[in-house]
């Protein structure tokens, strides 16, 4: 059984910096003082690289001279002789420094293991047990101190694999540096939805705004082959099932529902059939969430998927707060999904209502202070976009048909409007190519 410490390491690390105190730069980019077991080691290593952050030459003379006595009462000119005197090798300083971090986590799981054992005997729901056993775990941290900063010439070396990537996707004709949202003018904006961004999907009742996502995770997971987590509040796994049948075989969502697509769409249905079996697509329909149970729900998919690619939430004001007040309790939330999309590595769409504010305007286009209880989603949020669809208040209008998507808010990118064919009977949005207006009525040429 490995000893989670080690005297001979921490030792070989304080006497290789007073043997070649060039290395303390070195060494203390790769070691904090917390990660050594002794008391005594990590005080000496301290005022090692205090003597040094203020530019005097450090020996054992010096260290004396700046201090005596340790805390423990040991005689720093003593205990740092002994130290140098016995270092084996200068030569493996970087081999020591690694082993004691390594100890150093080891401490902090056998730490963790001691305290998700409190937690498990603790009086709590089960859903908040195991997010705050991960969250413990996730905490744990095997990088030291050389993970806080770096150059930007070294962060230059690796970018350019990214600018490779993107070099040989254009030459390869691919023009998006992210996931396709199935609608090339929207990827025209965003371009491609990328890990850690969160995307909120909004508009008022009816507009469509889960057919929009639903559209995309189908997208992802059938066309790109990334594994897509959908978490639905609002809808049944039954009815998303629905949905996702009818987009993808165009079928008209009635005759799913009745079952007279059987007799009259079984070719479309069996090819929708065939195309979503082997989706990787993870569905919870859970209609009670909180957000440590959607991290907690997230990280184990991910762990089971081997990553993700995407995470839809359906939608964030069906998301039981703190019961801090609504308005802080959605700005709690929107900051957690946002580090929930950097945590899995993949963008995160949220989707949201929105107030009634549009509803009394001439032009009923949403705004983003349309946003319903928090301005914080507008500020997390990396892209934000309203669907909105003239004919849910003007039944009478030459837009019939038409799906505007309206981007508001665009970190990477601009905003404007993408037009869309919008083919509520068969719950999907597709792009707009060439149509003509007819007897106000939509004609799509695809």
């Amino acid at each position: 059984m490995m000893e989670l410490r080690s005297l001979e390491a921490e030792h070989g690390v304080i006497g290789a910096m007073l043997c070649q105190p060039h290395l303390i730069d070195v060494l203390s980019d790769q070691l904090s003082a917390d990660a050594f077991s002794w008391d005594d080691n990590a005080e000496l290593y301290r005022l090692i690289l205090e003597m040094h952050a203020d530019g005097q030459p450090v020996d054992i003379v010096t260290l004396h001279d700046r201090r005596t006595e340790l805390a423990s009462g040991v005689r720093v000119l003593a205990y740092a002789a002994e130290i140098q005197s016995n270092t084996a090798s200068v030569a493996n300083a970087m081999v020591y420094a690694k082993i004691i971090r390594e100890r150093a986590v080891c401490r902090l799981m056998s730490a963790a293991a001691a305290r998700i054992n409190e937690v498990a005997h603790e009086e709590a729901s089960i859903e908040d047990k195991i997010s705050l056993a991960q969250s413990i775990v996730l905490g744990l941290d095997s990088s030291g101190s050389d993970g806080e900063c770096q150059m930007v010439g070294d962060i230059l070396m690796e970018h350019v694999e990214v600018l490779q990537d993107r070099l040989d996707k254009f030459a390869a004709g691919v023009i998006i540096d992210g996931l396709g949202t199935g609608l090339p003018d929207l990827d025209g904006f965003t371009q491609g939805l990328k890990p850690g961004q969160m995307i909120v999907v909004a508009g008022r009742p009816a507009m469509g705004k889960t057919t929009l996502a639903m559209n995309i995770a189908a997208d992802v997971a059938i066309n790109q082959k990334k594994p897509v987590l959908v978490i639905s509040l609002e809808m049944s796994k039954t009815q998303l099932m629905d949905r996702l049948l009818a987009a993808v075989g165009g079928i008209p969502l009635p005759s799913l529902k009745t079952g007279e697509c059987s007799n009259d769409y079984v070719t479309e249905l069996n090819s929708a059939v065939l195309r979503l079996r082997d989706a990787p697509i993870a569905v919870s329909d859970v209609p009670v969430m909180t957000m440590p149970r959607i991290r907690s729900i997230a990280r184990r998919q991910s762990h089971r998927m081997g990553g993700l690619g995407l995470v839809v939430i359906d939608y964030l004001g069906l998301v039981e707060g703190e019961g801090k007040g609504r308005t802080e309790d959605v700005t709690a939330m929107s900051r957690q999904i946002k580090l929930l999309a950097r945590e899995l590595d993949c963008p995160v769409i949220i989707l949201s209502q929105l107030n009634r504010g549009c509803e009394g305007r001439p032009d009923k286009r949403p705004v983003l202070s349309d946003l319903r209880e928090s301005g914080a989603i507008e500020q997390d949020a990396d892209i934000v976009m309203f669907v909105y669809r003239d004919e849910v208040y003007h039944p009478n209008t030459q837009d019939k048909g038409i799906g505007e998507i309206l981007i508001r808010k665009n970190r990477d990118g601009e905003i404007g409007m993408v037009p869309t064919a919008f083919q509520g009977a068969k719950s999907r949005f597709l792009p707009l190519a060439n149509h003509a207006r007819q007897d106000n009525v939509v004609k799509v040429n695809f």
